[in-house]
């Protein structure tokens, strides 16, 4: 049996391993790299406006006597939790270029929805110098800034 010479080699190996590396290529295009993409973003996004919306629940229950500030604070802290978690996947992630300007969109929103959420927080236990007004307004904007970059990536 002669002994291959490394050119003969090295080509027996491209011809096996071009055919996966072909099919590879197209269960790990840029359409399935865009929706992972996309999804990681988004589901971030989620979890923020997730966290807004129960801190925006919890000054409506404050306004109307329908909670004790304990349990408000409780809860507060628990969306803090979600809005910080949705922050620090966004900074962790490292999308495609494309999507890099709505990362940033979103980090700044999400920002936004922390200091919020931190502030409401704060006017329940009675150390803001935020009205009600102001908290409420504060949220709302924090969950328009959030919708409008979930809106941008499609979703």
């Amino acid at each position: 049996m002669p002994l291959l010479r490394r050119s003969d080699a090295c080509r027996g190996a491209a011809a096996l391993l071009a055919p996966a590396l072909l099919l590879g290529g197209c269960a790990w295009g840029p359409s399935a790299t865009d929706r992972r993409t996309v999804e990681t973003l988004t589901s971030a996004l989620d979890e923020a406006a997730s966290g807004v919306a129960v801190a925006e629940l919890v000054v409506l229950l404050v306004e109307t006597d329908r909670t004790t500030t304990p349990v408000a604070d409780v809860t507060l802290a628990d969306a803090l939790g979600d809005v910080g978690g949705a922050q620090d996947a966004l900074a962790r992630d490292m999308p495609d270029l494309p999507h890099q300007p709505a990362r940033d969109r979103g980090l700044a929103a999400v920002a936004d929805a922390t200091a919020a959420v931190a502030d409401t927080r704060a006017w329940v236990n009675g150390t803001s110098t935020s009205t009600t007004a102001q908290v409420r307004g504060a949220l709302e904007d924090a969950a328009d800034a959030i919708e409008q970059v979930t809106t941008e990536l499609g979703r």
